[in-house]
């Protein structure tokens, strides 16, 4: 059973007894109950050691940037730098889609806080090439002009039913376990707790040449477990997995959420813990 985490900078969930020493980063629009059933099998491998999952900024329960900050890929790495902090630090990160990028961006600039990282179906962040730099900016700044609210719902259910549109291979047990953390009870209705700022185009984004580099400064072991059926080909994937100069690469049946699915699940935590016992 997860408890809420208290007195941290980021809201998120905690499985297990003690001080924890693992720390996972869910995807973009998802949050820190994404990685309930991977957590409930790692932590049952691990004898109840504490697994650490945090809210995002600007996701579930935490809180959001400030209007005009946005988000880049590299502009989470304060706050989950202090959080990593605030653990038995160095931690071992298990990180899923865009929370991979993150987990690469804190163990490149602070290796002193982190120990290992796993990349859940992800493979670094989403570049712009340099030559398109000023198109990319120019595409950012009028987005904000067609910033909305965050959408309303009468239910529960209306709320699923919308996220399924999103990500139908998801199971209605996986949507479930996201959608309740995500949504916030109004008054006559609910809406997502997401900061709608999450949707706007990026202003700037890394080149690949930028990626490459900050790739290669991550000098912990990785591991790089891809979905069979994940959203990115498997050369894409080997051709990133090249920078890193530590890394072992698998990949395990599931589409992209397939950590949060109790059919494929279980081969994931089975991978990080023969991962965690070799370091």
């Amino acid at each position: 059973m997860a408890a809420e985490l208290k007195g941290n900078l980021l809201a998120g969930l905690s499985w297990g007894q003690g001080d924890s020493k693992v720390l996972c980063l869910h995807g973009w629009l998802d949050n820190a109950a994404s990685f309930s059933v991977l957590a409930d099998r790692l932590t049952d491998l691990l004898g109840d050691a504490p697994v650490t999952a945090v809210d995002l900024p600007g996701h579930g329960k935490s809180p959001w940037h400030s209007a005009g900050q946005g988000y880049p890929v590299w502009g989470y790495t304060h706050e989950l730098k202090a959080v990593a902090a605030s653990m038995a630090s160095p931690v071992d990160l298990v990180a899923h889609s865009l929370g991979g990028s993150l987990a690469l961006c804190l163990a490149a600039a602070f290796p002193e806080f982190v120990r290992s990282v796993v990349l859940l179906d992800s493979p670094g962040p989403i570049v712009t090439p340099e030559n398109q730099i000023a198109s990319q900016l120019r595409d950012g700044v009028l987005s904000r002009d067609k910033l909305r609210p965050s959408r309303q719902f009468s239910s529960i259910a209306d709320a699923v039913a919308a996220r399924k549109k999103a990500t139908p291979e998801l199971s209605e047990s996986a949507l479930t376990i996201l959608v309740e953390r995500n949504l916030a009870k109004c008054e006559s209705h609910f809406e997502w707790r997401t900061d709608p700022q999450l949707k706007l185009t990026s202003d700037l984004r890394l080149s690949e040449t930028q990626v490459e580099h900050l790739m290669r400064a991550v000098k912990c072991p990785v591991l790089s477990i891809r979905a069979e059926s994940g959203l990115l080909p498997l050369k894409f994937f080997e051709h990133r997995m090249g920078y890193l100069q530590n890394v072992d690469s698998l990949q395990l049946p599931g589409h992209h959420h397939f950590h949060l699915e109790e059919e494929t699940a279980p081969a994931i935590a089975d991978a990080i813990l023969t991962f965690w016992k070799g370091l």
